[in-house]
């Protein structure tokens, strides 16, 4: 027996402490058709805590899924001893900017005396050199075949770039590139690692689905499913065969708003391919949908790696990864669009921009009056402002007109974190007993134990600056002894985003 003592035991749970933050779980949804050597079709969905899980994964950067081009030169004359050929390929750099990489210079040897033998010494000069430049040579009877990098996808499948320059009397006869396939897994990784890039703290779901017959995105909900409800915010890629449509927009809000019913809120941005699209300002107005859980990214790097992978792939490569990772750095009440905080470009990537159709900002074809009419149709989009460095979303739209409630994805975020918030106080009630007057009215104790236990989290809320103020209230008189039903009404006051700050100014004699 131990010694008479007075006793303390620490109790947990009393202060209704607030459930920690979550609201930097994110997700991305892939369509392909070849999965990555981490994922099958019974384990479709990973989480991913930085940019070399990925790889882990086999979600792999080195476009080793992809195809090469290949070209020939037929030689018909071995030409004379001191002869020189030259080869050389116009391709670009891995930011997109045109380039011509030699990839041969060889002057034929006496040893040199027949066609075979020129072709052979060629092709070895080729290959001394494919750590420099990738390019690679085989010779065969009278013929050349050079292959190029994978990374280079179809760009060398068009045009003219396999340049042959001969000095003397050495003859043969050019067929360009054909066969080149891009790397969609380089495709994924890029949208990973630029969610990384902007949210480096944040956890990413990724996702590999089949390429359905007809889109539904019910993969929204398997990925929530699997994460067991805690993704805030889903990046959905359409598969590159599939271009953007607006109906897809309603479709995933339906999905949404499924999850929302099920107490696993969740907003969405898709992005889908929209190269058919050849003049931006055709594109149609998704302000008369009512589709406020999902947002459409139409905007692309145009500088950078997002547009050499545009210029491989031939399809948009839109800015999904970082407008997600964006999403998951800001506060639930805060923009994506506030310049102070959201500069998106790191020098490099995102600092040229562009459409997801390939035309850049800086083409006299975009004027501020178009881009106010994209604002206006609700799409989201890169942009750069007079006398500030750096790169700015135009806004935080969502897919339904701009006088709603919920047209921006910080007003679905800060009510979407609300209601968790009241539904985690809440539910320890639920079934729960209800003290009643003698005239059958709730008690007052009751009344205000509801009131507060649905503030809990909504303290800390305004504690963290996501909403300016809140009000809860129970009606005494309601008849819960009938319905079993005991109504909680809850006010929000929500934080107000400066989207137009407005100053006059002008000259006067004095000042008042």
């Amino acid at each position: 027996m131990p010694l008479p003592d007075v006793i303390f035991k620490k109790g947990q749970g009393g202060l209704g402490r607030p459930l920690a933050g979550q609201d930097f779980i994110s997700g991305l949804t892939f369509y392909t058709g070849s999965l990555p050597s981490g994922f099958s079709s019974t384990n479709r969905i990973k989480a991913l805590y930085q940019p070399a899980d990925a790889i882990t994964a086999g979600i792999l950067n080195d476009y080793s899924d992809g195809t090469s081009a290949t070209a020939s030169y037929l030689i018909t004359t071995a030409g004379a001893t001191g002869d020189v050929i030259v080869i050389s390929v116009k391709d670009i750099d891995d930011d997109g900017n045109t380039q011509t990489t030699q990839i041969c210079s060889y002057t034929k040897q006496a040893s040199d005396s027949t066609i075979a033998l020129l072709g052979a010494s060629i092709a070895a000069a080729i290959n001394a050199g494919t750590q420099t430049h990738g390019y690679s040579a085989s010779f065969l009877t009278a013929t050349l075949t050079i292959t190029a990098p994978k990374k280079f996808g179809i760009y060398l499948n068009t045009g003219s770039p396999l340049v042959v320059t001969i000095t003397g009397t050495i003859a043969g006869t050019i067929t360009q590139f054909t066969g080149g396939v891009f790397s969609k897994f380089a495709l994924f990784y890029y949208m990973i690692s630029e969610f990384f890039r902007i949210q480096t703290k944040g956890i990413c779901y990724v996702g590999f689905f089949a390429i359905p017959g007809s889109y539904a995105f019910t993969e929204i909900t398997a990925m929530q499913n699997f994460a067991n409800g805690t993704l805030r915010q889903i990046g959905v890629l359409k598969d590159s065969a599939s271009a953007f449509a607006t109906g897809d927009l309603t479709l995933i809000d339906g999905v949404c708003k499924a999850n929302d019913a099920v107490h696993k809120p969740i907003s969405a941005l898709y992005a889908a391919d929209i190269t058919g699209t050849a003049d931006i300002s055709t594109m149609a107005d998704i302000s008369t949908l009512t589709a406020n859980k999902s947002s459409a990214i139409i905007g692309m790097d145009g500088g950078g790696h997002g547009y050499f992978l545009y210029l491989t792939s031939g399809k948009s490569v839109p800015c999904l990864g970082t407008a997600l990772g964006m999403t998951a750095l800001v506060k639930v009440s805060e923009s994506i669009a506030w310049v102070d905080k959201c500069n998106m470009s790191d020098g490099a990537e995102m600092e040229v921009l562009a459409f997801a159709n390939g035309q850049l900002l800086s083409s006299s074809a975009i004027s501020d009056n178009l881009l106010s009419s994209l604002n206006d149709k609700r799409y989201i989009f890169a942009k750069k402002f007079v006398g500030r460095s750096g790169s700015y979303f135009n806004d935080s739209n969502c897919a339904i007109a701009s006088n709603n409630d919920y047209a921006q994805i910080e007003n679905n975020r800060t009510i979407d974190k609300a209601i968790r918030g009241v539904y985690a106080s809440l539910l320890p009630s639920l079934n729960g007993p209800l003290q009643l007057n003698s005239d059958g009215t709730l008690s007052e104790n009751t009344a205000v134990y509801f009131e507060s236990q649905s503030g809990v989290n909504l303290d800390q809320m305004v504690r963290d600056g996501e909403l300016s103020a809140f009000q809860t209230f129970v009606d005494r008189t309601q008849d819960v002894l009938s319905t079993s039903t005991i109504i909680v009404t809850v006010q929000l006051v929500i934080n107000g985003v400066a989207r137009i700050i407005q100053v006059p100014i002008g000259f006067t004699p004095k000042l008042s």
